[in-house]
């Protein structure tokens, strides 16, 4: 599964106040992000210590199922969706970079569903905290960094997105939050179900979604 933005394929106008935050580091390396905190290191979890457990696993889930419906809402195709619960998670021995906490694994995205699909979680993150009343700087920017793994994998294929430099990596925020505007209800409905069951297969995402789930591409490698 692999994709580019094609910047021309995309009419966007830049917020007009993007600053990034090079205060935290991995491995010695600034990892960008939107709102300040304190380097209190690469686990996004050291962030989050003002929300329960019950919180984050509602967020977990919402995380994931904003990648799935940013899909679907795009015509791609989704295999199935995990998450897992918080209590759970600190039974593991951590990386530098946390543990695996989730995963949406799809195929068969245009340019623009690729990117949406990668900034579609933290953005959900970022937007479940706002509404709730519980948004801080610091648990926004540990949602940030929960995103590790989204943002290099876009990166990867995409060399020439950057942070305050070339294209913004702002562009993908703003398509996921257009994807957000328009299916928030959708994400909430698959969330409320993976939360409890912690894996949901494409049909039943799709079904939660009220979305068709698209075509498996004939060249993807998962089963």
């Amino acid at each position: 599964m692999t994709s580019t933005v094609d910047p021309s394929a995309v009419t966007w106008t830049p917020p007009a106040e993007v600053t990034w935050h090079d205060d935290i580091l991995i491995n010695g390396e600034p990892y960008p992000t939107r709102n300040h905190a304190p380097d209190y290191g690469p686990n996004s979890d050291a962030y989050l210590g003002s929300l329960t457990y019950a919180q984050r696993d509602v967020m977990r889930a919402v995380h994931e199922a904003a990648h799935a419906v940013a899909v679907l809402s795009g015509g791609g195709y989704v295999h199935d969706v995990t998450t897992s619960t918080t209590a759970a998670l600190r039974s593991h021995e951590p990386t530098a970079h946390g543990v695996a906490s989730g995963a949406t694994r799809v195929c068969n995205l245009t340019d623009m569903t690729f990117a949406a699909f990668f900034g579609a979680g933290e953005r959900a993150e970022d937007r479940w905290l706002r509404e709730n009343g519980l948004w801080t700087s610091t648990l926004a920017a540990g949602v940030e960094l929960g995103a590790y793994g989204d943002r290099k994998t876009l990166l990867r294929s995409n060399p020439h997105v950057g942070f305050g430099a070339g294209q913004d990596y702002v562009i993908v925020h703003d398509l996921a939050d257009h994807v957000l505007d328009e299916h928030w209800l959708r994400v909430f409905a698959v969330a409320g179900e993976l939360v409890t069951r912690l894996r949901l297969d494409g049909d039943e995402v799709a079904d939660l979604a009220g979305l068709p789930n698209g075509t498996h591409s004939p060249t993807c490698d998962f089963n």
